[in-house]
C-alpha cells in the first residue's frame, strides 16, 4: 500500500470517527444544532479530502508544497473559522450574562427599597 493510500485511509477513518462522535453528542443534546452542523462539516471535509487525495496532491504540486501542507493549510483555515465563531458566541453570552446580572441587581435593589417602605 502506498503512502498516499495510507494517508487517505487514515483521513477517511478520522473523518468518519469525527462524524460519528458529533452525531452521538448531538443526539445526547450536548451540542447545539449550529455547532453540530459545523463539526459535521469538518468531518465531511476530512472524509472528502481523503477521497480527493490525488487532487490534493496535484494542488500541492501546483503550489509547490506537499499534499500534507495543503491539508494542514485547509484544516487550519477551517479551525480558525470555527474558533472565530466560538469567540463570537462566547462574547454574546458574556454580554447577555452581564445584562442579566445588572438587571437582577437593579431588581434586588428595588425590592429592598419597597420592603423598607413597608
Amino acid at each position: 500500500m502506498s503512502t498516499t493510500a495510507k494517508q487517505a485511509l487514515v483521513l477517511a477513518v478520522g473523518g468518519l470517527l469525527t462524524v460519528g462522535v458529533v452525531m452521538r453528542l448531538a443526539r445526547r443534546r450536548l451540542l447545539t444544532t449550529r455547532y453540530a452542523l459545523g463539526w459535521l462539516g469538518v468531518g465531511v471535509f476530512i472524509t472528502v479530502a481523503a477521497v480527493l487525495m490525488p487532487f490534493v496532491g496535484r494542488l500541492g504540486e501546483i503550489a509547490d508544497i506537499t499534499p500534507t501542507a495543503v491539508l494542514l493549510i485547509l484544516s487550519s483555515v477551517t479551525l480558525l473559522a470555527i474558533t472565530v465563531q466560538l469567540s463570537i458566541s462566547v462574547s454574546l453570552l458574556q454580554e447577555r450574562l452581564r445584562a442579566t446580572a445588572e438587571a437582577n441587581a437593579l431588581l434586588a435593589g428595588r425590592v429592598a427599597e419597597l420592603e423598607q417602605r413597608r
